[in-house]
């Protein structure tokens, strides 16, 4: 086939023959190639117009460009030199379609080529898109920046052109060892400034002005200044010996310096820019400047327990910020608290005790404070005994209250336990630790949280049923004992006088105990944090994932269950011993059958040896011996008054033995020990002021017995629930009965003058009558009133409680995780309530003095009464009397009930008392009265039911 038919579409070039331009030159005067440069200018001046397109067979893919082409006539069309051999095509066939790059060799001559453009790398990943110029100066390059910033005349204005420019790896690394603390060749401390200076002021690097520089300068020397700032008050707590919780914040200070100077000492040489600098530096910033603020408050606490509380508030206030802050320092308040929760431990008994014991003769520590409890009684004497007192200020702000005082409580009545019974297993040092009790810790996750009561309930569980194991016999204690002894003992190097079999078991276990791996260190988990996070980019988008507890329930949740669950397992052995050991029922009963005059053979036996006239005087006479009868003080019958001691011995003698009804049917029992009074209850003198030993002089006075009173002391096992303040309650009660106990001999006696036939009074008028049914009404109401009500509905309702806690501490296999605890200081509380249910009934309380003041006028009338009637009944009376005096004071009478019982009416018709006292467990408030709350209707029904007063009134 002919190889310049272009119509051969399946030919192909010849791939062997060579390039026509290896061929020698047909025009050898051609300059292209040509070594003679100086004949292009001749060459070029005879050459004709640009522009004209020779013929297509002329044209090619290597065809000269017009400024070259010398052979072009001055027509535009070449003429070719026959006698030239032809020349060979690249392809076999003509395809003029193909020519992709005539079009450059055909652009004029006088083409303006682009400009230069900025080569950035940016360009270069997206060559795409069209390149402008830039448009400021800073994005021309750091020198052009620099040639603008030093040009004459500051153009830019920027004020920069006198700073000195320093190289930048140096200056970047001099920033970051000044965040650091430490000194560089350009930056220095000084000692009088406190402050680092800069050895070149105003000093700049390449591409950034001073006043850009400015601020990562000053934000490089206030981190450096805080770091040195905490260093020094790390440095100053291990140097003054300082409280456990000072050097617990100093080490976790210690800790986040240590990290931050180990985390941005690795990136000195890995620094790229000033905005890689300052994401590092924030960070590191935002953390330290955190501790300085917090720092600055701590200088003004006084005691440890307030530095815990301002970290508390420190770690609560940045909850919603920073997580990275946040996480530091809840890992900082743990580790604060340790020296904390180590004392709370080893105060509640989860722990043994390090070093000496906390007891009564030292003076306390944190929360536990001792005092000398001075108590003035009834008697006006002075008690002081020292004991464990709560002290409210040292406890953290965090703590709340309940769970504060059950945590004294808790811890107290353990020392209690020890110090009555330390042969019980509750009582000896680390027994709680064999049944493996959680960690006090905080907890910050609910679950975590939930996690922790689990373990609590199974500890809780596992420390009752060792409790009971031990306590069922006492050889047991005894083994846990020589058990405890032989673990403190296990490491003395003592083998002289031993057998052979304790040789080789001492041997045996002293090498396992060597063999032993030592336990590993244990993870510092606030450096972990830190070197994990603290130049690691902050994740976004997580917040509401994770719901944590409230920050208020968080101290709760994380101390509550394990305190209350050993509160529980300690109440319960507790009151087991005072009910079974130390008869807590009976000396309870005693004080309802001695102080609430609620024993009938001692009211009587009482009444008759302080008012019966008819009993021998126990006064002692000149030149009168006794007869040796049953004697009495006879305060009715005579002049004299008070009586001395020896009176009161000789009349009061063997009553409250004699009525004491611990076993009144049980006749075996030893003499000696049925005189044993629980609490070595006997009567006693109250101390009185000058004002009421006048009034104790007159023997028809209201207070002629106010310095009588019962002195009772109980064992220092019932001193949680017997305490000072309540006998003191139960004084005020049989202050008020002993009056009342008075009035019902005396109304007794008038009954005997008006009516009796052995009385001299045989003209009783009847204003007498009348004044005599009416007293006895009165006092025979009040005295019903107080007893039957007053007294007796809220000591029943008292009894119940305590046979319903009674029945739950002797039901098997009730474990106090599904029961509510109940302890010592319940016991307590249930038993002072009742009281102040009963002083309110019986109008002792602060709000019922006008009661009481007008029911003690009443009864003076009375008195004053009965005083008339004995004169009369014993014929002592002036005859010329004609009964005046009795009416007054009768008219007097009848204004004072009535007035009486507008009072009380007033008091039913405002409805039941509820006061905000709370119990001191920190419980809820508790309305005053309770079931008891309107039981003066029932004192005004009886004194007044038919409105016999109000009608004769009006």
């Amino acid at each position: 086939m002919d190889e310049s038919d272009p119509g051969d579409v399946f030919a192909f070039p010849d791939f062997a023959r060579s390039s026509r331009w290896m061929q020698p030159s047909t025009h050898p005067v051609e300059p292209f190639f040509s070594l003679a440069a100086k004949d292009l200018a001749r060459v070029s001046a005879s050459l004709p117009s640009q522009g004209a397109v020779g013929p297509l067979d002329t044209e090619g893919f290597f065809k000269l460009p017009d400024l070259l082409d010398i052979h072009n006539e001055p027509n535009g069309v070449p003429q070719p030199d026959h006698h030239q051999e032809p020349l060979a095509t690249l392809h076999n066939a003509e395809l003029d379609d193909v020519d992709i790059f005539a079009e450059i060799w055909h652009r004029s001559a006088d083409l303006v080529e682009p400009p230069a453009t900025l080569k950035t790398w940016e360009a270069f990943l997206l060559p795409a898109e069209v390149q402008q110029n830039p448009l400021f100066i800073s994005e021309a390059g750091g020198k052009i920046f620099d040639a603008a910033i030093t040009a004459d005349g500051d153009p830019l204005g920027l004020g920069s052109s006198q700073c000195p420019v320093v190289q930048s790896g140096p200056y970047l690394s001099a920033l970051l060892a000044l965040s650091l603390g430490r000194g560089s060749i350009l930056y220095s401390w000084n000692d009088d400034k406190q402050q680092f200076v800069p050895a070149l002021p105003g000093m700049r690097i390449s591409g950034y002005t001073n006043e850009v520089l400015s601020g990562l300068e000053r934000r490089c020397l206030e981190t450096g200044r805080i770091t040195r700032v905490l260093s020094s008050f790390v440095q100053s707590n291990y140097k003054t010996q300082p409280s456990p919780v000072k050097v617990a914040l100093s080490r976790a200070l210690d800790t986040i310096l240590s990290v931050v100077q180990a985390r941005l000492g690795d990136q000195s040489t890995r620094l790229r820019s000033v905005l890689h600098l300052q994401s590092f530096i924030q960070p590191v910033h935002h953390i330290l400047s955190h501790f300085r603020s917090l720092l600055a408050k701590t200088s003004r606490c006084r005691h440890d327990e307030d530095i815990l509380s301002l970290v508390f508030d420190a770690t609560e206030a940045v909850e919603s910020g920073d997580d990275l802050l946040k996480e530091v320092m809840r890992q900082v308040l743990a580790e604060v608290c340790v020296p904390w929760i180590e004392f709370v431990e080893q105060w509640v008994g989860l722990k043994p005790e390090h070093g000496l014991s906390l007891t009564t003769d030292g003076s306390g520590r944190s929360f536990v404070r001792v005092d000398d409890n001075a108590v003035l009684d009834d008697a006006g004497f002075e008690s002081s005994q020292r004991d464990f007192a709560f002290d409210e200020e040292r406890m953290p702000r965090f703590i709340p209250q309940d769970l504060a005082l059950r945590l004294f409580e808790t811890g107290r009545n353990l020392r209690l336990l020890r110090s009555s019974h330390p042969e019980h297993p509750i009582s000896q040092p680390g027994f709680a630790l064999l049944s493996e009790p959680p960690e006090l810790r905080w907890r910050y996750m609910w679950q975590d949280i939930h996690r922790h009561q689990d373990d609590v309930a199974a500890f809780e569980t596992r420390l009752w049923q060792a409790t009971q194991a031990q306590g069922q016999d006492s050889r047991d204690h005894a083994r846990l004992s020589g058990g405890l002894t032989l673990s403190k003992s296990r490491h003395e190097l003592e083998y002289f006088g031993l057998d052979e079999t304790e040789l080789e078991t001492r041997l045996a276990r002293s090498i396992a105990t060597m063999n032993r791996t030592p336990p590993l260190a244990p993870t510092n988990q606030l450096a972990s944090l830190l070197m994990d996070r603290l130049l690691e980019p902050q994740k976004t988008g997580q917040a509401g994932v994770d719901v944590d507890p409230h920050w208020s329930l968080v101290a709760n949740v994380s101390f509550g269950p394990l305190i209350g669950a050993q509160d529980a397992v300690i109440n319960r052995h507790y009151l087991n011993i005072l009910l079974e050991q130390h008869d807590l029922r009976e000396h309870i009963s005693v004080q309802k059958e001695f102080h609430l005059l609620g024993n009938g053979m001692f009211c009587s036996r009482l009444s008759h040896a302080l008012f019966d006239s008819d009993l021998e005087t126990a006064e002692r006479q000149a030149g009168v011996a006794r007869g040796g009868g049953v004697m009495g003080l006879r305060l009715s019958g005579r002049d004299t008054w008070p009586p001395a001691s020896s009176e009161l011995r000789l009349a009061l003698m063997g009553v409250l033995v004699e009525c004491y009804s611990r076993n009144a049917t049980d006749s075996a029992l030893d003499t000696k020990e049925t005189r044993e009074l629980p609490g070595d209850i006997s009567f006693a003198v109250r101390d009185l002021s000058s004002e009421e030993i006048d009034k104790c002089l007159d023997p028809g006075s209201l207070e002629a017995l106010d310095f009588l009173r019962l002195s009772y002391k109980p064992p220092l096992a019932l001193s949680p629930v017997i305490t000072a303040v309540i006998l003191v309650k139960y004084d005020r009660i049989f202050k008020l009965l002993l009056r009342v106990l008075r009035m019902l001999y005396v109304i007794g006696q008038i009954h005997r003058d008006t009516v009796s036939r052995t009385s001299r009074w045989y003209h009783v008028d009847n204003t007498s009558f009348r004044f005599q049914f009416e007293a006895e009404r009165f006092v025979t109401a009040i005295a019903a009133y107080f007893f039957e009500t007053g007294i007796a509905v809220p000591w029943r309702r008292f009894q119940a409680w305590l046979d319903q806690m009674e029945a739950m501490l002797k039901s098997e296999g009730n474990l106090t995780s599904g029961t509510t605890s109940v302890g010592p200081n319940d016991v307590r509380d249930e038993h002072e309530w009742t009281l102040d249910s009963i002083m309110q009934n019986l109008f002792l309380r602060k709000r019922h003095q006008p009661i009481l003041g007008l029911l003690d006028e009443i009864f003076t009338l009375i008195l004053r009464f009965s005083f008339r009637t004995r004169l009369e009944a014993t014929g002592r009376v002036d005859p010329e009397d004609d009964g005046s005096y009795t009416r007054k004071i009768y008219s007097v009478f009848r204004k004072k009930v009535h007035v009486f019982i507008t009072v009380c009416r007033g008091l039913s018709e405002k409805g039941p008392e509820v006061t905000a006292r709370a119990s001191q467990d920190g419980r809820a408030e508790r309305p005053k009265g309770g079931a008891e709350e309107h039981t003066i209707e029932r004192l005004l029904i009886s004194l007044d039911m038919t409105n016999h007063y109000s009608l004769s009134r009006s």
